[in-house]
């Protein structure tokens, strides 16, 4: 029972991080959102705790990452897919080249701010 508990806490907490990073990633919106990933990755941590999920500690923070990473990836095979619609007018796709770029490390900033949020928030409250 244990572990159906905790496979829908991950579910619940990564659909909730996916609305998150609809924000963090769009370029205006990084700053103003950061603090909302903050608490969300917080409260994650936290909750983790709370309905002690310590034995799915680990197998949090690797399944969260490769998910990540996993998403990552296709997000940049389709990054890719839209340059080569882009034209061959030379501003067109060096702007969206740099939009991709400047997408893509957001999503990266933010998953690595999740995955450390969380970790580091469970640890310090497991380790009082």
């Amino acid at each position: 029972m244990d572990i159906i508990k905790f496979v829908a806490f991950l579910l619940v907490s990564h659909l909730v991080l996916m609305q998150i990073f609809r924000l963090t990633t769009y370029h205006a919106y990084f700053w103003k959102a950061l603090p909302v990933l903050l608490a969300h990755s917080a409260l994650v941590g936290y909750l983790l705790f709370a309905f002690a999920h310590h034995k799915f500690f680990l197998w949090q923070v690797v399944l969260a990452s490769a998910w990540l990473f996993s998403i990552a990836r296709k997000q940049r095979k389709v990054a890719g897919a839209m340059l080569s619609f882009a034209g061959e007018d030379a501003d067109t796709v060096r702007l969206m080249a740099l939009s991709s770029a400047k997408t893509s490390s957001y999503y990266t900033y933010s998953s690595f701010i999740y995955v450390a949020g969380f970790s580091l928030v469970y640890l310090a409250i497991y380790n009082q």
